[in-house]
């Protein structure tokens, strides 16, 4: 269950794409990210914390291979562990939704990676914590 105050974790004034998503990313020589339609403010970190979903629903990586992506970029390496689980848990709880209420393989599979990306981020805290 989300608590209000987890949404305070996600706070920053970073510009944020937030819609990750293969036709989001071009690369063509080099990358390009584009559609900013859902560009917000945040924390920096969220960021790469939704295109570790993407790599695991799109890149076939585990939740540790695209954690491992992720720690390459500084916003990442200084997100505090407990925020980056409420995200994931929350994440998995709005594709899970989503998977719901549009049921297809594109959403399936991303429901599936979220839900496993939260699945590893409570072991993670739970061997970390003792608890």
């Amino acid at each position: 269950m989300a608590k209000p105050a987890d949404a305070e974790m996600f706070a920053g004034d970073a510009l944020l794409h937030t819609d990750w998503n293969s036709t989001n990313l071009l690369i063509e020589g080099r990358a390009y990210l584009v559609d900013w339609a859902w560009a917000t403010l945040g924390a920096a970190w969220l960021d790469p914390a939704g295109m570790v979903v993407w790599l695991m629903a799109e890149g076939g990586h585990t939740a540790a291979q695209a954690e491992a992506w992720a720690s390459q970029i500084p916003s990442w390496q200084a997100a505090p562990a407990g925020a980056v689980t409420a995200y994931a848990k929350a994440n998995a709880r709005l594709w899970a939704e989503i998977a719901q209420a549009r049921p297809d393989e594109w959403t399936s599979r991303t429901a599936s990676a979220a839900g496993a990306w939260a699945l590893y981020r409570a072991q993670q805290d739970q061997a970390r914590t003792g608890r």
